[in-house]
């Protein structure tokens, strides 16, 4: 993998500020580029203090950032109320270990509570002004394959979780005992409610296994990893607490992976005294995440790009899962008559082969197109098992 000249500075940036090297910029990067793939990336602020170019949206970043301390803040002191433990996921929580937390973009808020509160912590979010908007059935449940149900409330979008894991790997049962060992952390006078270090870092890097498996990673959630590395590990910690529990959920090949790649490409002091291995993986790994940039976003700039993806994600789930599987789940998941009708769960695969079918020939989709993207969706799927993400399958 070669990097282009944007993508050199954009990391040389991200190596500046986070850990105070100097950085070696090109003379002729194009600044509107790097600034293009930073915001691609959701790591604009970070860099913002150490490039030669402003923008106004790290500003408007700023004011988000502490509007969201602030909704959070009236979120926890409800439901501490209410005799319900809570602590917050990803935003905040990782925002914790930056040099400077307020750069760090934050979205919404994820909120984890014990599965023996959720339903009261529903019916208080429910009571006190939170507009439900999505992930409940018809008959007011969280939805059977979903982790949260989502909540709206002064613009800002809030997931109250009853769980955190997803396809892959499981550590819910740690993380439900440690909410009764969470520790509060200040954050520019709030305090917030969060995992102990070793348990919110298995969050971060259930965080990445979710979205390298959804073939939407970006550079902001291995940022995240890298700078909790820093903050918190030492070679002891980390090869004689992190790495074992790591192991118990079955992320520890990707927890030794990113950390590489963190190593390599993005700055992280090698202070676990790590030796690097397949780095031809570990380019692979970088060239995804520029590729598809936070959340995929890179995947929706044209209805071709659109449409590859889809192609790519269905040929990479059907490899990963199985076909019957895939579009079984797929038909469960976007047919709603099975839920009226039991019965018709029995052919939910039916549906999910018909609908693709008809999505491709709707979006004109070629022959060519699709061998290329299910190429792709091969690939992806042999760089995941190589760098240890898990889904059932693997």
């Amino acid at each position: 993998m070669k990097l282009t000249t944007t993508q050199v500075a954009l990391l040389e940036a991200i190596k500046a500020s986070l850990f105070g090297t100097e950085p070696n910029y090109s003379a002729d990067t194009d600044w509107d580029e790097v600034i293009k793939e930073a915001k691609a990336q959701t790591v604009l602020g970070i860099i913002s203090p150490v490039i030669p170019v402003k923008d106004v949206s790290v500003e408007m970043g700023k004011a988000t950032y502490m509007r969201i301390l602030f909704e959070q803040d009236k979120l926890v002191k409800l439901l501490d109320a209410n005799d319900i433990p809570c602590v917050i996921l990803k935003g905040s929580a990782a925002a914790q270990y930056y040099p400077k937390p307020y750069l760090r973009a934050m979205g919404d808020i994820d909120v984890l509570v014990t599965r023996a509160k959720f339903e009261k912590a529903v019916e208080v979010l429910e009571s006190n002004g939170y507009i439900y908007d999505h992930n409940k059935d018809e008959n007011g449940h969280m939805l059977a394959y979903e982790r949260n149900i989502v909540y709206k409330k002064n613009g800002i979008i809030i997931e109250l979780h009853h769980h955190f894991s997803s396809e892959g790997f499981d550590m819910d049962d740690i993380l439900e005992q440690s909410i009764d060992k969470r520790e509060y952390r200040e954050l520019d006078g709030y305090k917030i409610p969060v995992l102990p270090d070793i348990e919110n870092g298995l969050v971060l890097l259930g965080h990445i296994n979710q979205h390298m498996r959804g073939c939407d990673l970006g550079l902001r959630q291995i940022i995240d990893w890298e700078i909790f590395i820093h903050k918190v590990m030492d070679r002891d910690l980390w090869e004689n607490t992190f790495i074992p529990i790591a192991r118990s959920t079955g992320l520890d090949e990707l927890a030794l992976n990113t950390t590489a790649m963190c190593i390599e490409y993005c700055g992280l002091p090698n202070d676990l005294n790590m030796v690097i291995q397949s780095k031809k993986s570990l380019a692979e790994y970088l060239d995804i995440i520029f590729e598809t940039g936070n959340f995929g976003i890179k995947a929706y700039n044209s209805s071709k790009k659109k449409n590859d993806k889809r192609i790519m994600y269905t040929a990479y789930n059907i490899k990963s899962f199985g076909f019957f599987r895939y579009f079984q789940n797929d038909g469960l998941r976007k047919w709603s008559l099975c839920k009226k009708y039991p019965f018709l769960i029995h052919f939910a695969w039916i549906y999910g082969i018909v609908r693709t079918v008809i999505k491709g020939i709707s979006s004109n989709i070629n022959i060519k197109s699709i061998k290329k993207e299910v190429k792709n969706g091969n690939d992806r799927l042999s760089l995941n098992k190589n760098i240890g993400v898990k889904s059932k399958n693997t």
